[in-house]
């Protein structure tokens, strides 16, 4: 029996004989539970019951261990009196470890469970997991998008197990993607091995801080161009946006003080506020180092912050540009923090981001494996371009070599709402850099759909964090195949999203959103601006020439037909979209509703008989189009 790669697995001798579990469509095993099972135990026995007769049509009988017992072959799931009995004892793994072992005929998978919602992120749950480990593994099985469609489950008459003993912990602490909220998308995450072993405590920290003591420590907070510390007027309002003064020794004391007043908890959160930072007092200043990409001259950096600041010079509320990068101060300040915490709590894990203008590597600074540092890539509009690559590599590769420990914490799938954006070879290689260079834990933000235009991508991502040893095009191979006769055509329709991917530089993004500014908000809000220049008239019908020959070579086989629909569904949502963009642009330059009026009913129209689509695949973009008028 493979072992997953998502965990590290100690394999040890095994016997010779190994697990009979379906011969000739006939069950030939049966699945046994506790007497008082848990949830978790419960629903890893019906999902591997649902699983197998899937794929043989055989229903193996689930039992109690109370219950008299079958004369067959047994998989034990979870703490039964027989695991206890062999010695099987998971309590002193992580949470989501699990053992597997062979003996005398039977299967036993027992892991490091807890109570609660199987479906919860937070719920420990190694049986749960090692059945998908086997189901994987074994049984070929793939779930490539959320619902019955979006299963893979290969037919076969017989289930055979070759024997296994081994020893299962996860390599990531925790794999998180928000979002993700409906019951099929729940399942769906879970299936890919989405949960926490460890909860960290991170987040924008200071958000709390500006009510509490602006009027008694202002010194707590950044001192802005002009020598105020105050929250600042170029900003977005708000206390949730005001930055802290990281050289102010006070501020490490409060910190340190609210931490010990919540019981000196293992992690310790210092994430700055969202935003730009930016603190223009002497200490902070000469806490940085000089920024070889920043154009204003070292020692001028206070003078030209001063001059924007006052809209004398470039625009007011990028102020803290002319500062350079911040990374050394704010690294400064977390090493600080980190020491002083370790006299309390020598195991802590003070917890930061890596973000904005403080997102490139050190240059002097050095840190400890007791700062635990989330990245926040550089990412376009439209999800995650080659550019944005070679940034990440080279910001990861700089905070790995402080000493610090890595997780991953990005935007990208956030973008590009319902568009065929394809950036999964190049986010399938940076994964499988990150998971070679440190990675420690994911939190991807957001799980938004876009199953349909985006799938490849979103699979992959899940695909390479179990299993980092997979080649890019292996993992997008089993993709394709799932659209049986039509698998290579459907390869070629996506491969022509990737063709088009855009790899702007900033300057260029920019400079083609500006261009479209005068349309204002709405539908021209940060994921529309560039998609009427991408997805062109000529490629979406190319795509559409594609898309249609596939059908016509998947019509045999049902459903890779029905996984062809709804290809075709995310593809004309698309197109509604951009008719949509088109029919606004004239309206704003014709001042005509007419047309915008008629092309967003159609929109509305489709959305509203799609719901079953409309649920796995609209996520995020009631916002996004709010402001249409």
């Amino acid at each position: 029996m493979r072992l997953a790669t998502l965990f590290a697995a100690i394999v040890l001798p095994v016997p010779a004989s190994g697990v009979d579990l379906v011969r000739e469509e006939r069950p030939v095993a049966a699945i046994v539970i506790p007497a008082l099972p848990s949830r978790v135990e419960s629903y890893a026995a019906k999902e591997l019951q649902y699983h197998l007769a899937v794929a043989t049509g055989a229903q193996v009988p689930l039992v109690s261990e109370d219950s008299p017992l079958p004369a067959v072959a047994r998989v034990y799931l979870g703490h039964c009196r027989a695991a206890a009995s062999a010695h099987i004892d998971p309590a002193k793994l992580p949470g989501n470890a699990y053992i597997v072992k062979t003996i005398d005929g039977n299967l036993y998978i027992t892991g490091h469970d807890s109570g609660g919602d199987p479906l919860d992120l937070d719920t420990h749950e190694g049986t749960l997991f090692g059945v998908y480990d086997i189901l994987e593994n074994n049984l070929g099985v793939r779930w490539l998008w959320p619902g019955k469609l979006g299963e893979v489950i290969p037919p076969t008459n017989t289930i055979s197990l070759s024997p296994a003993d081994g020893v299962v912990r996860p390599l990531l602490w925790f794999k998180q993607w928000r979002g993700g909220a409906s019951p099929g998308e729940r399942v769906w995450l879970k299936r890919q091995r989405f949960g926490r072993s460890i909860q960290p405590q991170y987040g924008h920290s200071f958000g709390n801080y500006w009510p509490r003591f602006s009027q008694t420590h202002p010194e707590y907070f950044a001192m802005l161009p002009d020598g105020t510390r105050r929250q600042d007027p170029t900003s977005d309002p708000g206390p949730e946006w005001v930055h802290v003064c990281v050289s102010q020794p006070a501020l490490a004391g409060q910190i340190l003080a609210d931490w010990k007043g919540r019981g000196a908890p293992r992690f310790l959160n210092v994430c700055e506020n969202d935003g730009w930072a930016g603190c223009a007092c002497p200490v902070c200043l000469s806490w940085d180092e000089p920024d070889p990409d920043n154009q204003v001259p070292f020692g001028q950096r206070l003078q030209a912050a001063q001059r924007a600041f006052r809209g004398e010079e470039g625009r007011a509320d990028e102020w803290m540009f002319k500062l350079g990068s911040l990374s050394d101060r704010y690294a400064r300040f977390w090493k600080i923090v980190s020491e002083k915490a370790r006299q309390t709590r020598p195991d802590v894990q003070v917890v930061s981001y890596v973000y904005d203008n403080y997102r490139k590597a050190p240059v002097k600074a050095l840190l400890n494996s007791n700062v635990l540092c989330g990245v926040v890539p550089q990412e376009s509009i439209f999800g995650y371009s080659r550019r944005d690559s070679q940034v990440f590599r080279h910001d990861w590769s700089g905070w790995e070599k402080t000493g610090c420990g890595l997780f991953l914490r990005p935007n990208y799938t956030l973008q590009a709402p319902n568009f065929p954006a394809f950036y999964a070879r190049t986010l399938g290689e940076d994964l499988k850099f990150a998971m070679a260079h440190g990675l420690t834990g994911t939190d991807f933000d957001s799980l938004t759909g876009k199953y349909s235009t985006q799938g490849p991508s979103l699979y992959l991502l899940a695909k390479i964090l179990n299993h980092p040893t997979t080649p890019v095009d292996e993992a997008l191979d089993e993709f394709y195949a799932a659209f049986g006769p039509a698998r290579e055509l459907v390869k070629q329709y996506f491969q022509l999203w990737e063709s088009i991917y855009p790899n702007y530089s900033a300057v260029d993004q920019i400079r083609q959103i500006d261009a479209k500014r005068h349309y204002g908000a709405g539908l021209y809000g940060p994921f529309y601006f560039l998609a009427g220049e991408i997805y062109t008239p000529a490629i979406m019908s190319n795509a559409w020439s594609i898309l249609n020959q596939a059908k016509l070579r998947a019509a045999p086989d049902a459903i890779a037909s029905a996984r062809l629909e709804w290809l075709a569904k995310g593809l004309q949502h698309a197109d509604l979209i951009l008719a949509a963009g088109r029919a606004y642009e004239r309206k704003i330059d014709a001042r005509e509703d007419a047309d915008f009026l008629a092309a967003r009913q159609k929109l509305e129209e489709f959305r509203a008989g799609n719901e079953d689509y409309n649920r796995s695949n609209f996520a995020g973009l009631t916002g996004s189009e709010s402001k249409w008028h």
